[in-house]
């Protein structure tokens, strides 16, 4: 019988909690024009006894892109805009994508600007959202929707406050990644021309 009034009490709380959450979230996020940061990488791949762990810094500028610059093990960088993926090696093109061309360019960068530029509804639209906000801190779990993003991921977890500090990507592979967001900063000059 308790059972049965739990349940029934909560029915409305989680036909509501999604909007609210988000909602909760959003007003608890910066959205600066400009955002920079170091990051850590840590890739555990099934099969591999130690994770690969990697380390640099960011750029995020809204509306215009993200530039995700590895440092260490190797130098590379991954340049996101609304239009491709442009993946860099040593200062030689590795790899481009265009969103016309390529659908799932188009779902990785509404996912990566989403995360970086605190759009918590842009990810409403591909996730089935799930969390807890208490005081300044928040933390979200995201379940795929039904369609293409199931085949490549299962689910994402979030944690931050004022900006997003952890990211917990659990591949449809086996892989999981976690990235950790170090000193984000709202200061520094315009960069313009990084993202044309």
């Amino acid at each position: 019988m308790k059972r049965r009034a739990l349940l029934i009490t909560l029915l409305p709380v989680a036909a509501t909690a999604a909007p609210d959450l988000v909602q909760a979230v959003r007003e608890r996020l910066q959205q600066p024009e400009w955002l920079r940061g170091e990051f850590t990488q840590t890739k555990k791949v099934p099969g591999f006894a130690r994770p690969l762990v990697s380390t640099g810094n960011f750029v995020a500028a809204r509306g215009r892109g993200v530039l995700w610059r590895t440092l260490k093990p190797f130098a590379s960088e991954l340049r996101l805009t609304q239009h491709e993926i442009r993946a860099t090696q040593g200062g030689q093109m590795a790899m481009r994508l265009e969103a016309a061309r390529e659908p799932a360019v188009r779902v990785i960068n509404t996912l990566m600007f989403a995360l970086l530029n605190g759009d918590v509804s842009g990810l409403a639209g591909l996730f089935e959202l799930t969390g807890s906000v208490k005081g300044s801190a928040w933390q979200l779990a995201l379940v795929p929707r039904p369609g293409a993003l199931q085949q490549v991921l299962k689910k994402v977890e979030l944690e931050g406050d004022g900006f997003v500090r952890r990211i917990q990507l659990f591949e449809a592979n086996g892989d999981e990644s976690l990235i950790q967001i170090l000193n984000p900063r709202t200061d520094g000059a315009a960069e313009p021309g990084l993202f044309q």
